[in-house]
């Protein structure tokens, strides 16, 4: 059994994620994949990965926010009438959220991302917006929203 696990990761047929890719890796390639599968569109990134402390350690984490994303055989790829999704990548671990927009912002020097979100996250009509506030601690990004079931 072994060896027949072993022969079909030697002749390339698993196709799981890179091993040691990281996650912002990971998410670009899934968009470009994506994109190339409709039409053999052409992916952009644009201004869609954001350096920023996630975490109040002072090192960069990043955002990747799918509303820059754009491809080529398709206008609306990457977004929906509720947003796009907003990545939120600490070392090897990833979060999303379904964001009509994002900001960060600083409480008593602890980083807080604000995440716009669709009025149905939080009892309203779609096109209302509400703010879902997201910190990290205890190695977990937290907020007061229910976990997705």
């Amino acid at each position: 059994m072994h060896n027949m696990i072993a022969g079909i990761l030697a002749l390339g047929l698993f196709s799981g994620p890179a091993l040691g890719a990281d996650p912002v890796s990971q998410i670009l390639q899934a968009a470009e994949e994506t994109c190339a599968s409709f039409e053999k569109g052409e992916f952009a990134p644009g201004m869609a990965i954001t350096e920023v402390d996630l975490t109040g350690d002072g090192k960069a984490d990043t955002l990747v926010d799918e509303s820059q994303f754009s491809c080529s055989s398709a206008a609306s790829m990457y977004c929906g009438s509720g947003g796009c999704m907003l990545h939120a990548v600490v070392g090897d671990q990833s979060w999303q959220f379904q964001a009509e927009g994002w900001h960060m912002i600083r409480w008593d020097k602890r980083p807080v991302l604000l995440v716009a979100r669709d009025g149905g996250w939080c009892g309203g009509a779609g096109a209302q917006l509400c703010y879902e506030a997201v910190v990290w601690s205890g190695g977990d990004m937290l907020s007061v929203m229910p976990p997705p079931q």
